[in-house]
């Protein structure tokens, strides 16, 4: 009796997983091969830029602005886990917080309140310099996240390569596919 119930308890559990779905990105779920959601991408429109190992970049246009888009999988190139928006990267803080602040609302309207929210930059002065000082130095905190069916969705300020400059991406984690990673890493360590 007890290993029927325990077969059963197994059962039920792996149909939530299968039935648990996946994140999607301009409505392609966030799963499959690399090459099969990279087709999938181009069909929006996209054009594939670079590829190295398991992320491949593409440029396209992401609610009417242009931007940079990776995909990333697992090493073995069979399960996408994250997709992420990259805006260009700019020396003006205006651009970046309204380009922050446009993207935080659409979500909020789309998914509700951020699960976590975070925005502070010590500037001393509101100059553009001393705002970006703090960009580049890792102090100015714009982040937001939200948990969402399938995933998360983290919207945040970042430090770019350039000098006093920064960057707007948008993380999409699909929490089925992350885990698979995850767990695959735990295996090799």
């Amino acid at each position: 009796m007890k290993k029927n119930l325990f077969t059963l308890v197994v059962l039920f559990v792996a149909i939530n997983i299968m039935a648990q779905e996946h994140l999607s990105f301009k409505g392609i779920p966030i799963k499959g091969s690399m090459a099969e959601f990279c087709q999938k991408l181009k069909a929006k429109g996209f054009t594939s830029i670079s590829r190295q190992n398991n992320l491949t970049l593409f440029s396209g246009d992401f609610t009417g602005r242009k931007a940079t888009v990776g995909v990333t999988a697992t090493d073995d190139g069979k399960n996408v886990f994250a997709v992420i928006v990259l805006f260009d990267a700019s020396g003006e803080w205006k651009k970046l917080v309204n380009t922050y602040d446009y993207y935080k609302d659409l979500y909020t309207r789309k998914y509700g309140k951020p699960t976590v929210s975070k925005e502070n930059n010590p500037a001393h002065l509101d100059s553009n310099t001393a705002l970006m000082a703090e960009v580049y130095q890792g102090r100015a905190v714009y982040s937001s996240a939200w948990e969402v069916t399938g995933g998360d969705i983290q919207l945040s300020i970042e430090k770019s390569s350039g000098v006093y400059e920064g960057i707007v991406i948008i993380r999409y984690r699909d929490s089925l596919n992350m885990e698979t990673k995850i767990q695959k890493d735990l295996d090799d360590i």
